[in-house]
């Protein structure tokens, strides 16, 4: 066998080698938008359910916050328009205001901890920065 005619068979056995090997199945964007909207239906679904069992005291406010932030993150998958996110960022200040407002109530009449007090702070003052900081991105 000649030099040229290795030569020839080596880059036709290359490119078959390189177009046998198939595409990665790629998930098809419709796909990805009805599960990132069920994801965040899902997430709203749990906040209210913690929201729910932490107005009973049987769990702790780290898991509203936890649970409202999976709210915020999946809000924010669903979109790319800045105004829905800016809207995920309100409702997400809102449930940590009303968060607040609660433990702060429910430890005056010296029910919780002091702990949950400066952690809702937190909660609050974080949400007021991403949003600041969100809408001064524009």
């Amino acid at each position: 066998m000649s030099l040229t005619t290795r030569r020839w068979a080596v880059c036709v056995g290359l490119i078959l080698a390189f177009v046998s090997f198939a595409p990665a199945r790629r998930t098809q964007p419709t796909q990805l938008s009805s599960l990132a909207l069920a994801r965040y239906q899902a997430a709203l679904k749990q906040y209210e359910v913690t929201w729910s069992y932490y107005q009973q005291a049987r769990i702790d406010s780290y898991q509203v916050y936890v649970w409202s932030r999976l709210i915020l993150d999946s809000g924010r998958e669903i979109t790319d328009k800045p105004a829905d996110r800016v809207a995920a960022l309100e409702d997400h200040l809102g449930r940590m205001k009303k968060l607040e407002a609660l433990i702060k109530k429910v430890r005056r009449l010296g029910f919780t901890n002091s702990y949950d007090v400066g952690a809702s702070e937190y909660y609050r003052l974080e949400a007021e920065y991403w949003l600041a900081r969100e809408q001064t991105a524009k």
